[in-house]
């Protein structure tokens, strides 16, 4: 084998049991649900179905002990809203953080495969 660079990859998963795992697209999503305040904005924002954007926000919720986004219904004339928690900012916060942390190990990884190979 010569000495071509080789790069390395790999993705975190949040599991919760009998649920689809979860990665850093799901996390995007907790962040656009905060910038819009809608479920429905979001979804048409990222291209999928307002269920499917409603059943990420709802496994993620059940990844906490609090709720990450909360959901009030409108009133009469509507106004209602979707909103991320303090507890689902932190959660955000704290996945990139793991999320730098795994790309450095990944880093550092790719340094020791070509470290071995001079």
């Amino acid at each position: 084998m010569d000495n071509k660079r080789i790069d390395m990859s790999g993705k975190i998963y949040l599991h919760l049991k009998d649920c689809k795992p979860l990665d850093m697209e799901s996390i995007a999503l907790l962040e656009k649900v905060d910038i819009h305040g809608s479920i429905a904005r979001t979804a048409r924002e990222i291209g999928i179905s307002y269920p499917k954007v409603w059943h990420t926000i709802d496994t993620l919720n059940r990844l906490s002990s609090k709720p990450l986004v909360v959901k009030l219904a409108g009133g009469k004339g509507g106004g209602g809203g979707t909103f991320l928690t303090e507890e689902g900012r932190k959660f955000i916060k704290r996945f990139k953080s793991i999320q730098r942390t795994h790309e450095r190990f990944i880093r550092q990884l790719e340094d020791k495969w070509h470290g071995s190979r001079r």
